[in-house]
């Protein structure tokens, strides 16, 4: 009886950007020669299986947009390495922190070592403790410095000390806004010449502007950080005094449980509905009917659900604060008093006139169109050629 061949699943769970398994031929590049010729490029994409998150969103959009138009000098693969285990609670968290060290740390720089990569791309703030080549690494947000508060103190020590080391040996930090790039300089100490400024991107909403509905959208994590437990309990104190005319918006709040779970959930009214996460499709079409997005985020990286609000033709409130004011530019509504009365009476100065308002976001799609993902992934290849020349 024959021995049967282990399972080298770090392999076979990679995907090139251009579609194809690894492992198996793919078409040569459209600009000339075999893909095996390219320098091979190793991206983590084990995180945009976790968790529909804004940093989901980004591993995705650049994966299809580089697997839409490859590249002449790259072969761009992503691995995914082993599942998560469901969250159920403590224990299975402690299982996720595990498997996580494993995998970041071990299998995958074995895996760029076995593949001979040329570079090595740690997507999600944290880089493996070791490379084999040279590494870049995107911070997406240096949140547990600037708010420790909304965090516990475990993972503040995890996140500072992997993050520290990451950026120290990362070859080029990639930071997805200037705000990021600053916290990069003051609090980790990154020199300016190694980080390049690739801002996410965002898709034009080309349909036609249809009307918009009486409500308020939400969307976010349900955790501190986020605030949007202030939020919930501002928009009951806007609901028990808003007027008739013009008609009173309820709040749609979308998003992930998190910590806030229990004080939202109180604060709920009548006039709140709370979802979990939301389909694409169903998402953007909550962007296109909204009468206006609040976001009174305590700190963002970049914000996302901001210049998606805004590509949709949707107003934006949110808080003046950290990447939130680069991203908001002219268009947005900026919050200083983010307590839930302060909250309560910019939603009612806001939603009093609904044609200065509709005005905001047709604004709000002029500020957007400076961001798309195809340009987000030209840069982060180029990003990849200077780690190559270093």
């Amino acid at each position: 009886m024959t021995a049967r061949r282990p399972r080298r699943w770090p392999l076979r769970r990679t995907r090139r950007a251009d579609g194809a398994t690894a492992g198996q031929a793919s078409p040569a590049s459209s600009n000339g020669g075999s893909p095996e010729d390219r320098t091979l490029v190793l991206v983590d994409g084990r995180m945009a299986r976790r968790r529909k998150t804004g940093i989901a969103t980004y591993i995705h959009e650049l994966q299809h947009v580089m697997g839409n138009r490859p590249a002449s000098d790259l072969r761009i693969e992503w691995i995914y390495g082993p599942p998560g285990l469901p969250r159920l609670g403590r224990l299975t968290s402690w299982g996720n922190l595990l498997i996580d060290m494993l995998w970041l740390h071990v299998l995958l720089p074995l895996a760029a070592a076995r593949r001979r990569a040329g570079v090595l791309h740690a997507p999600v703030n944290w880089g493996p403790w070791w490379s084999p080549c040279p590494m870049v690494v995107t911070m997406h947000d240096l949140a547990w410095e600037r708010v420790p508060e909304a965090f516990p103190e475990n993972f503040r020590r995890y996140a500072r000390l992997f993050a520290r080391r990451s950026v120290k040996k990362a070859t080029r930090v990639i930071a997805v806004s200037e705000s990021t790039s600053r916290d990069l300089q003051e609090l980790y100490r990154v020199p300016p010449d190694r980080i390049r400024v690739v801002p996410n991107g965002v898709h034009p909403d080309t349909r036609p502007p249809g009307p918009r509905e009486p409500f308020i959208l939400s969307v976010g994590i349900r955790e501190p950080r986020k605030r949007i437990a202030e939020l919930v309990e501002g928009h009951a104190i806007y609901m028990a005094n808003a007027p008739a005319d013009p008609p009173p918006c309820r709040l749609v709040v979308v998003g992930g449980e998190g910590g806030d779970e229990e004080r939202i959930r109180a604060a709920a009214g009548p006039g709140c509905e709370i979802r979990g996460f939301e389909r694409r499709e169903e998402l953007l079409a909550l962007y296109r009917r909204a009468t206006l997005l609040a976001y009174p985020s305590a700190y963002e990286g970049f914000g996302l659900p901001v210049v998606e609000a805004m590509a949709h033709g949707c107003p934006v409130l949110c808080a003046r604060n950290s990447s939130l004011i680069e991203i908001g530019g002219r268009s947005a509504i900026f919050l200083d008093d983010v307590t839930p009365e302060g909250i309560a009476a910019a939603l009612t100065e806001a939603l009093a006139d609904r044609e200065a308002l509709a005005a905001r976001g047709e604004a709000g799609r002029a500020e957007a169109a400076r961001y798309s993902w195809s340009a987000s992934a030209t840069a982060t290849r180029d990003v990849y050629r200077q780690a190559l020349r270093r």
